[in-house]
């Protein structure tokens, strides 16, 4: 959940925070981009936020965060490297953006970095006008600035809960800490990584190529290391920490005129607090630090993922660490009654995760266009139209069975453009695993029981 926390005005009004766009051969990393293509993080993030007054967030953390990772997967040496010698980065507490002088369209914004609790360093990205560039640098040094916001950081810490055997803060939710502009941001100094006080930082710079893009090139390709998604799924739905999330959920699809709700699960295995929804929806919020999210679907709603569902399993997919995209993942559960079950009622627990490149997830979850509300309407006319045959209903005018329901999940994949790239398992009342599949022409689904 999206939690905006204005953590006291920082005075840096002396600060000179340079956005020059001068690209040494020092600063770049990355690759030099001939094509001028805008970075996709960006480009989706402006243009949801044009086209929204509802957007979740205005603040500019999102596509900075994500083009982070996604240059992290693409070299993970550089992660290894920034990590080793600065500390991890906490990606979940940023500055608000900053903005340039009138007509100075660039943003600049700090994340902090941490190691053994304590904040020892900070990073700043600067994307400039045409969003086409940006650059990251490191700075850990004696200058007066650097040092104020590396205290003012340390501060939101020490009033957090923060593990001192481990790089990673405990959990404290997405938190902005709103600092004031500073007067000028057009001078050269220690901010531009080219040099001044102390430590001149750790850059990394590129185009949409090296932060998640299909354009550029450099570096070999990375294949990220993907938990085998039978095994996460049994840990996940047989784990002592988020069975009983998982069980109230089952409880929860049972009500009669009850709503929706979820959580988020933890790389541990443990839950968040249960997330209240609507009829039919439930905002699980931000997906940065978790491993994927869990819903209900209520008694009059169809029992399978929807376009929507399948959009936030994307966005949990993006969140994961080290380009481990296959790890997000999102659960579903629903019921209806039935006199020949042991209580008295027949469940539908589903869970899906990506199946493809970090390349064609990005293409997906910001280049895709969907108009999920139209998708939504017509995966309802869908499933009234398959109630029509017989072998996806166990009587004509009842909801879809089982294998309906799964070819439901596979058509709408289809239609959105990703067939072939979502898995589908179902979970057995009994723990069971099985990996679903359609088969030639559609016509049926297969269930593999996982080894």
């Amino acid at each position: 959940m999206k939690k905006n926390l204005v953590y006291g005005l920082l005075l840096l009004c002396t600060l000179s925070v340079s956005l020059n766009s001068c690209r040494t051969d020092e600063m770049l990393t990355g690759t030099e981009q001939t094509q001028k293509e805008k970075i996709a993080f960006f480009e989706r993030f402006e243009k949801e936020k044009s086209l929204s007054k509802n957007a979740s967030s205005n603040n500019y953390a999102l596509p900075f965060r994500n083009s982070m990772l996604a240059y992290f997967e693409k070299y993970p040496e550089k992660k290894t490297e920034l990590e080793n010698r600065y500390g991890t980065v906490d990606l979940k507490v940023s500055s608000q953006d900053i903005g340039g002088d009138k007509g100075d369209d660039r943003k600049l914004l700090f994340f902090p970095m941490l190691k053994d609790g304590k904040v020892i360093a900070v990073i700043a990205g600067v994307v400039n006008a045409e969003r086409d560039y940006l650059y990251f640098d490191v700075h850990q040094n004696t200058n007066s600035d650097v040092i104020y916001l590396i205290n003012k950081f340390q501060h939101y810490y020490d009033t957090k809960t923060v593990s001192r055997n481990s790089n990673d803060p405990i959990d404290v939710g997405e938190v902005i800490i709103i600092v004031t502009r500073p007067v000028k941001l057009t001078m050269s100094d220690v901010w531009s990584g080219t040099g001044g006080f102390g430590n001149p930082g750790h850059d990394m710079g590129g185009g949409n190529g090296d932060f998640g893009g299909n354009g550029g090139s450099g570096g070999n390709p990375y294949t990220p290391q993907n938990q085998n998604p039978c095994e996460q799924t049994k840990n996940i739905v047989n784990n002592s920490k988020s069975k009983p999330a998982i069980d109230s959920l089952k409880q929860q699809s049972k009500l009669s005129g009850g709503k929706e709700k979820g959580f988020k699960v933890n790389s541990d295995g443990t839950t968040t607090a249960q997330i209240d929804g609507g009829a039919h929806h439930v905002d699980l919020g931000d997906t940065a630090g978790y491993l994927g999210g869990y819903h209900n679907h209520t008694p009059s709603g169809i029992k399978m993922f929807s376009p929507p569902d399948i959009a936030k399993m994307l966005s949990f997919a993006m969140a994961q660490t080290n380009g481990n995209i296959g790890n997000g993942f999102m659960g579903m559960i629903g019921s209806e009654p039935c006199s020949s079950c042991p209580d008295g009622y027949k469940y539908y627990h589903y869970m899906i995760n990506f199946n493809g490149t970090s390349q064609e997830l990005a293409g997906f979850l910001y280049n895709a266009n969907w108009d999920l509300n139209k998708l939504k309407y017509e995966f309802q006319v869908l499933e009234g139209t398959m109630a029509l045959d017989l072998s996806n209903v166990d009587y004509l005018g009842g909801n879809l069975n089982t294998q309906g329901l799964e070819k439901l999940l596979f058509e709408t994949v289809k239609a959105m453009g990703m067939e072939g790239k979502v898995n589908l398992q179902r979970i057995e009342d009994n723990g069971t695993v099985q990996k679903i599949t359609i088969n030639n022409g559609g016509s049926s689904t297969t269930a593999t029981p996982c080894p």
